[in-house]
């Protein structure tokens, strides 16, 4: 006689805010454990196959046994994706499926990671890793590409190179490892956001331009300059891209800076330079090119983008600017605002998967590849 297999319970959506929240259910206890504290909306709590519902979990509180004075009420929908598996619905905080999560360890349900489970009920790896990632989409640009390499896009094109070697076709096997290759740039952030760096002299209007983008008031705005000492982080999304956006300290080439702190702080800037995957120059017309504007750009010359700040102010037009695309706003007004954020997603990546294309999105596919070609 064999053993019944261990009832789990898993959390199938990722810590990233959300409205929904999704727990999985497996095995023979999971129809227990609903009939004991889940009280649907409509007469049965006959659940068939592809069936949603909806109803109230009761709850205990933590720590104290259960009884209808001492547990509390969680909204949820319920939905029988095959026999004795089951998902709950619940609301998206983080407070509502610990509390789920804790009732079912605690009444002798194995509760496990996403990680756990995906890989335990998913035979391809490379779809696995796409399950997984997915929780941790912060858009749905990215989410979209990601969908496209769980449903096979990726594993399609690994075969592909596979049989290419097989039939001793090393041209063929080579052209397709070009092209994954080719969307590195892409799959490298389709969960870690873009570096873009805002830099340039000190009171040139990074601070402004950072709150303009972002729409709140995250830096602190003065027209004494070095007022920006350390990098500020923020993650947002341009276009569909997820991004983190740093506001560096003025960089100041002539002239002494006594201060230790500012000191430090242009030091980060520039090392925030040299790793950026875009870097926005900015410039006032009033002040003209710097020493310091060249060595940004000469620091990265193919990955930065001259961002003429103040255009509501009527200055005389810059003349000798070095060929580099070029963008004018003001923070104050937003002007020129909507074409930046294009032209940043266009700096970013320049050219979109198309759909069904095969992306390598893990550091582990990416070394596994090129293995497969350095022997």
């Amino acid at each position: 006689m064999t053993e019944p297999k261990e009832s789990t319970a898993s959390k199938l959506t990722g810590d990233t805010p959300s409205a929904i929240s999704v727990i999985e259910l497996i095995g023979s206890q999971a129809i227990e454990w609903l009939n004991r504290h889940w009280t649907p909306a409509h007469r049965t709590k006959a659940i068939p196959i592809d069936a949603i519902r909806y109803g109230i979990l009761q709850l205990p509180i933590h720590g104290v046994a259960s009884s209808k004075s001492e547990s509390v009420g969680e909204s949820v929908v319920v939905c029988s994706t095959a026999e004795d598996r089951y998902e709950l619905h619940c609301h998206g905080g983080q407070a509502a499926s610990n509390a789920i999560l804790s009732c079912l360890r605690d009444e002798g349900i194995a509760v496990k990671s996403a990680i756990e489970s995906i890989f335990e009920t998913q035979a391809d790896r490379i779809v696995a890793e796409a399950t997984l990632e997915l929780l941790k989409a912060k858009t749905l640009r990215t989410a979209r590409i990601l969908m496209d390499q769980k449903r096979g896009a990726l594993s399609l094109a690994m075969a592909q190179i596979d049989r290419a070697i097989e039939r001793d076709d090393p041209t063929e096997a080579l052209r397709i490892a070009q092209e994954l290759r080719s969307w590195n740039h892409v799959g490298k952030h389709l969960t870690s956001p873009f570096d873009v760096l805002l830099c340039g002299p000190p009171n040139v209007g990074k601070s402004s331009l950072l709150n303009r983008i972002l729409g709140y008031r995250r830096s602190i705005v003065h027209d004494q300059a070095g007022t920006t000492r350390d990098l500020l982080v923020e993650e947002t999304s341009i276009e569909g891209w997820p991004v983190r956006l740093q506001d560096s300290a003025g960089i100041r080439i002539s002239g002494d800076i006594s201060d230790i702190t500012e000191k430090l702080g242009v030091q980060r800037a520039m090392e925030a330079s040299a790793s950026a995957d875009l870097q926005l120059i900015l410039v006032d017309p009033l002040e003209g090119w710097t020493e310091a504007h060249q060595n940004l750009l000469d620091c990265k010359p193919s990955q930065s983008m001259l961002v003429l700040t103040k255009a509501d102010l009527q200055m005389a037009g810059l003349s000798s600017l070095p060929a580099c695309p070029c963008i004018s706003v003001s923070a104050q007004t937003g002007d020129g605002i909507d074409v930046l954020l294009k032209a940043i997603a266009r700096g970013l990546v320049p050219v979109e998967p198309s759909e069904s294309q095969a992306v390598l999105f893990t550091q582990r596919q990416r070394i596994a590849l090129d293995r497969q070609f350095l022997g």
